[in-house]
């Protein structure tokens, strides 16, 4: 079987926090973000490919990072190509059989083995959880025999038993070579697939949070975080620097008297003395002045932005 990430989006939703740090480069203690769908499609892929466009290096590097020595093919689109056009782009790179996708943008611990096993030459499998909210995001609706019925937009739905789609999907060998030369999305192929009875779903068990958004990325690490907080090997803080349900991540810095609240530091940014800050993501190679207040923000070098309410939702099966 192959494997591929699929890592090359511009981020739009994460603006501004994506000019700064490619998505599935965020640090989540310690780790990029990108660590456990790597990590998923490693255990089953062959051969792993991922796909590169904005911020190309980071994206690389966290990889590795993840990988250590396993070989790992990128895949560079100096043109962003969308979902069927990497994948149509990377097929040089398979060899034979069908192939796992997953997204860069969750943290999961799905078991995708009846994923995996789901594999038919001539279809596309999705792989699904029970919907924790259909009005934020698309459902997918089942018939009996596991084929996909409808997809819903967000919010569009009326009741019944509906699924998430959690970004991992296995395409047959028959399905990955007739996709068409890039650009192109994956919904076409999904339409396309599901009149022909085609497209299917499999119901997965395990746990799923995405972090699309800013908010969103600083309630993924904040679930994750103790309350006396977190702080990476490599920061550095004050010794009366306080830290309540906060996380500093590597290479940043808390100065003398801070006081942190539900905040993520990462990225190589420091805070100066004095500071308090709350609900905040800092984020960046630059250092907050001393006295700096800010709550519900998003601090970066180029400025403050207030961040928006919603955060990300987990899901467990």
């Amino acid at each position: 079987m192959n494997a591929m990430l699929l890592a090359a989006g511009r981020g739009e939703r994460m603006e501004p926090l994506s000019s700064i740090v490619a998505k599935p480069a965020l640090e989540v203690l310690g780790e990029p973000l990108c660590a456990t769908a790597v990590r998923q499609l490693a255990r089953f892929g062959d051969t792993l490919v991922v796909n590169l466009h904005r911020h190309p290096r980071q994206v690389a590097a966290a990889v590795r990072e993840v990988l250590g020595d396993r070989r790992v093919f990128f895949s560079w689109e100096p043109v962003l190509l969308g979902g069927a056009g990497g994948l149509a782009r990377a097929r040089r790179l398979f060899g034979p059989g069908p192939l796992l996708v997953g997204n860069g943008d969750t943290v999961s611990a799905l078991d995708l083995a009846p994923l995996a096993a789901a594999a038919d030459p001539e279809c596309c499998t999705l792989g699904l959880l029970p919907h924790p909210d259909p009005r934020r995001w698309s459902s997918v609706e089942l018939a009996s025999d596991g084929r996909v019925r409808t997809i819903f937009p967000a919010g569009a739905a009326d009741g019944g038993d509906l699924f998430l789609f959690t970004g991992f999907q296995v395409l047959g060998a028959e399905v990955l070579a007739c996709l068409p030369s890039p650009p192109g999305e994956l919904a076409p192929v999904w339409q396309r697939l599901r009149e022909a009875g085609r497209l299917r779903g499999v119901v997965l068990r395990g746990e799923w949070q995405e972090a699309g958004t800013p908010r969103g990325f600083l309630d993924l690490v904040l679930d994750r975080v103790g309350p006396l907080g977190w702080r990476h090997p490599q920061a550095i803080l004050a010794e009366d620097a306080v830290l309540e349900h906060s996380a500093v991540g590597r290479g940043c810095g808390v100065g003398r008297g801070c006081r942190l609240m539900a905040t993520v530091v990462t990225a190589g940014a420091s805070i100066g003395p004095r500071s308090e800050i709350e609900g905040c993501v800092v984020a960046g190679a630059f250092a907050l002045p001393a006295g700096t207040r800010a709550r519900d923000e998003l601090l970066l070098p180029g400025g403050r932005y207030a961040l928006p309410p919603a955060g990300a939702t987990g899901q467990r099966a």
